[in-house]
């Protein structure tokens, strides 16, 4: 095997460890973290509420660097992320229309247009995907996610 032929295949089997995007970009095959509120975030557990996206096209979830029971118990406290997370698996290029929040501290809302977020998997009780945006230096996250959908009530 030629040195070309190498540095081509070892190309090739890192193109499959993440998702690429139009900008060069790519989303971690990591767990999603980063910062949210310029302090070290690491998402734990995600959920949404099937009744309140009933009749949307997208779910709206708060993405938690917190453990809790999703479904059961009270969203955590803390930095967390809100995400509109379309219903169809895809490729979503996030903008003013679909962006990320990242919610800080006792209010602040930064609105993230920047980077992508992809659906991979939608199924009666969760949705699989990927995320990268950023806000400023304190507020940009990147990886994997996992959300739960809790079911009508």
């Amino acid at each position: 095997m030629t040195a070309f032929s190498r540095v081509l295949v070892l190309g090739l089997a890192l193109a499959g460890c993440s998702s690429s995007s139009s900008d060069g970009e790519t989303i971690d095959d990591a767990p999603l973290s980063g910062k949210v509120g310029s302090q070290s975030w690491t998402f734990q557990v995600g959920a949404t509420n099937a009744l309140l996206s009933q009749g949307d096209e997208a779910f709206v979830a708060g993405l938690y660097a917190t453990s809790y029971t999703p479904c059961v118990d009270t969203a955590p406290r803390g930095n967390y992320l809100i995400a509109s997370i379309p219903k169809q698996p895809g490729t979503y290029p996030l903008s003013l229309l679909r962006n990320i929040t990242f919610a800080v501290g006792a209010g602040d809302n930064l609105i993230g247009v920047e980077g992508e977020l992809v659906v991979d998997e939608v199924t009666a009780t969760t949705v699989t995907g990927g995320l990268r945006t950023r806000y400023d230096d304190g507020n940009d996250v990147n990886g994997r996610f996992q959300i739960t959908i809790c079911p009508l009530q």
